[in-house]
């Protein structure tokens, strides 16, 4: 585990209190010297990839309210304002999903409303890069044909949806804005966690479709599915349809990731049948029966 001990010194912390000690870096809620809590995120040695950018991409969006501004940062280390209240992943579970997803499609629309312009930064990471794992993803032998197919398609995707990316949509994403990396309460939702991508709007909420963790399998059907394109795209002001394909892609992402140099050889189920969903609606052109 990360020593805090430098950084409680170096900017007059106290009182930390570890929030979450596992993945590539660790969280402590901390005192200030005014008495004022923060969040203090410590990086493990060469972990953490483009969320080490998190505070470049929490100054760009600053003035839209939406994350909580950036204290202080140095190698390792970042210092925000600290949120208090519960993750829209929290409110999901607990029997709101519909409130939950509403929530999250306010937070996406107060992120992006008024993005600035795009900045001149080599920092952040292109989509086109961000998605090289599932461009050259070969199933292992245990995946079903079906599983094998879903993955060909997802990739076929993939490809026109990135070439037909426009300037007029490309923007500073988040690239992981999904309810648990949502958190607050009443009207102050702050999104925290940024990956930092650039690329084409519909990818924002793309990742939501297949979270909350621990949410129940019906979450996942077509008409919720359906139900969820139809939020998020409205708020965002973007097109059903490629929203869905966007969504098809991330999560035959995702399983690539999973499916990795650490991979146990354990199939991931739930993303492979979310997989199969998606890509019947983004493909099929009109929505479910109910």
């Amino acid at each position: 585990m990360p020593d805090p001990t430098p950084f409680l010194t170096r900017w007059s912390l106290s009182d930390p209190r570890l929030i979450k000690g596992e993945g590539h870096a660790h969280v402590w809620r901390v005192t200030q010297s005014c008495g004022t809590h923060a969040a203090l995120k410590i990086f493990k040695p060469d972990r953490g990839g483009n969320e080490r950018n998190a505070a470049q991409w929490h100054r760009f969006f600053a003035p839209s309210g939406a994350c909580p501004p950036v204290i202080a940062q140095t190698g390792d280390a970042v210092l925000c304002a600290w949120v208090a209240g519960e993750t829209l992943g929290e409110m999901f579970r607990r029997g709101l999903p519909t409130q939950a997803d509403t929530r999250l499609a306010q937070a996406m629309t107060r992120l992006h409303a008024n993005s600035p312009t795009m900045p001149e930064n080599d920092a952040f990471e292109p989509l086109d890069h961000y998605t090289r794992a599932l461009k050259t993803f070969v199933p292992p032998a245990n995946f079903s044909t079906r599983a094998r197919s879903d993955i060909a398609r997802a990739q076929s995707l993939l490809a026109d949806l990135l070439t037909t990316q426009t300037p007029a949509n490309t923007r500073l994403l988040h690239g992981d804005l999904h309810h648990d990396n949502v958190l607050g309460s009443d009207e102050n939702w702050q999104i925290i966690d940024p990956k930092s991508v650039v690329g084409d709007l519909h990818f924002e909420p793309a990742n939501a479709f297949r979270n909350p963790l621990g949410a129940s399998p019906a979450t996942f059907t077509a008409p919720n599915i359906h139900a969820r394109a139809a939020l998020w795209a409205s708020a965002l002001d973007l097109d059903k349809e490629r929203l869905l394909k966007w969504a098809a892609a991330k999560c035959a992402l995702s399983i690539a990731w999973t499916c990795g140099p650490q991979w146990d050889g354990k199939l991931p189920q739930n993303d492979i049948a979310i997989l199969e969903v998606l890509l019947d609606l983004a493909l099929a052109g009109a929505p479910p029966s109910p």
